[in-house]
C-alpha cells in the first residue's frame, strides 16, 4: 500500500467526522442509506479483504439494501456523499492496522426508544454485509489450512450477535462492548497478515472532484466516485 505524502490530510477532522454522521441521516441521501455505525462495520470488511474490492461493486450498497427509493437530494449533494464515503474508506486503510488507529464506531443504545437497535448490533451486521463483497474466490492463493483459519476467525468475531436462527441475541451492555472489542481485533489481525501471505491487502482509493456543473454526471459520464466507470454502470446503477 503506498502512503499520501501527508497522511494526515486523509483522516477526518472531528468536525468532519460529525458532518459524515449527520450527512448519512439527512435528506441529502437516500432514506435506507447506512448510518456510520453500519458503514464503519460495511467499511472494516471492505478494507479488510485481502484483495482491493472495486468500488463499483460496494459503494451502491452504502445508499441502499434494495433497488427502491434510491434517489439524492441533488446531484451535487450525491457528488458531496461519494466523495465523503471514499475519504472515510481511505481514513481506515490508513489506520485500520496502525497501533491505536482504529476502534469500531456504535451509537450509545437510546433508553427512550425500545425498538432501536441495541449497542453494536448495526456495526455487526454491517461488517457481515461488507464480507459477503468478498466473493466467493477470496481465498485464491491461500492454502486450505490459512484459509479456513480466517474464515474461523471471522465467523468467531460475528457468531455472538445472532442466533443460529437470525433473531438477535440479549446481552447487556459490558457484554456487547467485549463482542466488539473481540471482532475489532479479529479485523485488525486479518487486514494486517495479508502482506505476509503474498495478498495486497488494503490501498487507498482515488476520490474524484466529480462533475462541473448542478446538472452532475449524465448516465454515460464517469461516476464521480473515482471507479472508472460510466456512472450508470457505477454508482447511479440502482437510479
Amino acid at each position: 500500500m503506498s502512503l499520501p505524502e501527508n497522511p494526515e490530510d486523509v483522516i477526518l477532522s472531528d468536525d468532519e467526522f460529525e458532518a459524515l454522521e449527520a450527512l448519512l441521516v439527512s435528506d441529502s441521501v437516500p432514506a435506507d442509506c447506512m448510518n456510520l455505525e453500519m458503514l464503519d462495520g460495511y467499511l472494516a470488511a471492505i478494507v479488510a479483504a485481502p484483495r482491493p474490492i472495486p468500488v463499483e461493486r460496494w459503494m451502491p450498497a452504502v445508499w441502499s439494501a434494495d433497488d427502491e427509493d434510491v434517489s439524492f437530494g441533488s446531484a451535487g449533494e450525491m457528488q458531496e456523499a461519494i466523495r465523503q464515503v471514499l475519504r472515510y474508506h481511505n481514513e481506515l486503510v490508513l489506520t485500520l492496522t496502525a497501533p491505536e488507529g482504529w476502534e469500531p464506531f456504535c451509537y450509545a443504545p437510546s433508553e427512550a426508544d425500545e425498538e432501536a437497535p441495541e449497542l453494536g448490533d448495526e456495526w455487526a451486521a454491517g461488517f457481515e454485509q461488507g464480507l459477503a463483497c468478498w466473493g466467493e474466490d477470496w481465498d485464491a492463493g491461500l492454502s486450505e489450512e490459512r484459509a479456513e483459519a480466517i474464515s474461523a476467525r471471522l465467523e468467531a468475531a460475528l457468531e455472538p450477535w445472532a442466533n443460529e436462527d437470525g433473531t438477535p441475541v440479549s446481552a447487556d451492555q459490558e457484554t456487547r462492548m467485549g463482542w466488539l472489542e473481540e471482532a475489532a481485533q479479529a479485523v485488525r489481525e486479518v487486514a494486517a497478515g495479508w502482506d505476509e501471505l503474498g495478498q495486497p491487502g488494503p490501498v487507498l482509493v482515488e476520490i474524484s472532484s466529480g462533475q462541473a456543473g448542478s446538472g452532475g454526471p449524465g448516465r454515460n459520464e464517469p461516476c464521480p466516485c473515482g471507479s472508472g466507470k460510466k456512472y450508470k454502470k457505477c454508482c447511479g446503477a440502482l437510479n
